[in-house]
């Protein structure tokens, strides 16, 4: 059984869906989404492997149901944000997941928190680095006016989701416009473009410690990739295995960005032998 929480932390109210009992694993989303992009796999898990995990799912800042807090919602304060939830959950060994967005949060965590132990880590279809080119129109992101109307009506608008949900969704049969609709949330879509615009405005400033910290990791590494992935392609995911020390590449065929939904049982499975 998967349940949704609200708690109140530094950066103010934060939604998350926990179930399950045994070995915490932290699932983090990306753009567009929120925790409901990782309930399918999570129920999976719950359902052929009882007892063995218990899912933390949190919406990060600006995204679904978690709040919009100033300006403190990049990298680093969803790092601190999550720090401060799994402080209050009274976790602090536990295996991390990994979505688009999420990859650079989970390394941010693990760069910044030492405190907490984490075993090993997955991140499936992201960025780590600050030269990866970027599809058009997505390099309006660093021009002003521009880059503010394009983000818009990419990620601000129930339309806007429904296009990506289109471009970037091969599998549409294990994911549908039902379900993925679901990350359209009213007081979630304006602070997910701004995100989404600020992620990729400045790629050099804003990876730069990312691309430095990815070569450093300690922990077992598992990288999921779709082989149609239209942001992310094949290239930067074996970039991505050969950067990351002890990392470890598969590929989906027949997917394509959205992994962890077009492809959630396959990714629990996954998860089950490597989170042991």
């Amino acid at each position: 059984m998967i349940t949704t929480f609200l708690t109140r932390n530094k950066s103010g109210w934060t939604s998350f869906l926990e179930g399950g009992t045994g070995e915490p694993i932290l699932f983090l989303h990306g753009f567009p989404g929120s925790a409901y992009s990782w309930e399918a796999a999570a129920r999976t898990l719950f359902e052929k492997y009882p007892g063995r995990y218990r899912a933390i799912i949190p919406d990060l800042l600006g995204f679904g149901e978690s709040d919009a807090v100033g300006d403190d919602w990049y990298m680093e304060g969803q790092a601190h944000a999550i720090a401060d939830l799994l402080k209050r959950l009274d976790i602090s060994d536990h295996y991390i997941a990994a979505h688009d967005f999420g990859g650079p949060v989970a390394l941010t965590l693990l760069r910044l928190h030492s405190e907490f132990k984490i075993r090993k880590l997955m991140i499936s279809s992201t960025n780590l680095f600050t030269d990866t080119p970027i599809p058009l129109p997505l390099r309006s992101a660093g021009i002003p006016v521009l880059g503010d109307m394009v983000y818009g009506a990419m990620a601000g608008s129930p339309f806007g989701f429904r296009m990506m949900y289109q471009f970037a969704a091969l599998n549409k049969k294990a994911v549908t416009w039902q379900d993925f609709s679901r990350h359209a949330t009213l007081h979630g879509m304006a602070s997910t473009a701004k995100i989404f615009q600020h992620s990729l405005a400045d790629l050099p400033r804003n990876y730069g410690a990312i691309e430095t910290f990815a070569s450093q990791i300690k922990i077992p590494t598992l990288l999921l990739w779709g082989d149609r992935d239209p942001f992310f392609p094949v290239s930067v995911a074996k970039r991505s295995e050969a950067t990351i020390p002890n990392a470890t590449l598969k590929i989906y065929k027949g997917t394509g960005h959205f992994v962890p939904e077009e492809r959630a049982a396959e990714v629990a499975d996954d998860l089950a032998v490597f989170f042991k």
